[in-house]
């Protein structure tokens, strides 16, 4: 096998994000679940870091929905994938939509590429500022235990006929570890082009983040989609946090 190798950047690893990370409709599904639950009358959203739309085009089936994400290439593919939604580009750490929404999301680990926790806590606040009254903002983050995991596991590897894609994890530090995103497309015969793109991730203490969240809303709710409740060995955590009335 012979390949090309080319380093790249959100914009230009647009095209293959989804090839290596998947749809993740099953996100889209569980949202949906627990906007019911604590947002029942909940008509408008707005999620943080789109992406290239896998959520909105589930959730626009249920919502009038808005996004932003910081890749214009990203916010391209989403128009295409979700066109019912309003998307934009912006970034998540400093925005003002003029308006406000039932529901703020911020799914698949989005916030965890947000490198420092004085960066989350912007977030937070714009998150606060988009909700309407009895408003819900909902996140997920990766926690320690399973960004620890990915670490000490070989890489996860997808061969496919045309394409092999690898994830691969590792810890700069404790707290921050770097995700090694790499495609292997096939162009012709033997000739692969390598896609690869690099994204720092932070992970920051569960009662850390409660104790900011508390700052902004009236509740918040944490639950682990594998467990009855969140315990330490919980590797993916949600927030659910519910806007003063």
């Amino acid at each position: 096998m012979r390949y090309v190798r080319t380093m790249n950047n959100y914009d230009t690893f647009a095209n293959y994000y989804d090839s290596v990370v998947g749809q993740r409709e099953e996100i889209a599904v569980l949202l949906h679940t627990l906007l019911k639950g604590f947002a029942p009358k909940a008509k408008t959203l707005l999620e943080l870091g789109c992406g290239s739309g896998s959520m909105l085009k589930v959730l626009t089936k249920h919502y009038e929905a808005t996004g932003i994400d910081q890749s214009a290439r990203m916010i391209s593919l989403a128009r295409k994938k979700a066109p019912r939604a309003k998307v934009s580009v912006g970034d998540i750490t400093d925005f003002n939509l003029k308006k406000r929404f039932d529901a703020v999301i911020c799914p698949f680990d989005t916030i965890n590429h947000v490198t420092s926790f004085a960066a989350w806590k912007r977030v937070f606040t714009n998150a606060h500022a988009h909700l309407n009254p009895n408003g819900v903002f909902i996140f997920d983050v990766n926690t320690e235990a399973k960004m620890e995991r990915y670490r000490t596991e070989p890489a996860f590897a997808e061969i496919l006929k045309n394409e092999t894609s690898i994830v691969d994890v590792q810890r700069v530090r404790r707290y921050r570890y770097k995700v090694n995103l790499k495609l292997f497309k096939r162009e012709k015969g033997d000739l692969f082009r390598h896609h690869e793109l690099l994204i720092p991730e932070i992970v920051v203490p569960t009662p850390q983040i409660v104790k900011e969240l508390a700052k902004y809303f009236r509740r918040v709710s944490l639950f682990d989609p594998d467990r009855k409740k969140p315990t330490d060995e919980t590797e993916e955590l949600f927030f659910i946090c519910q806007q003063p009335r």
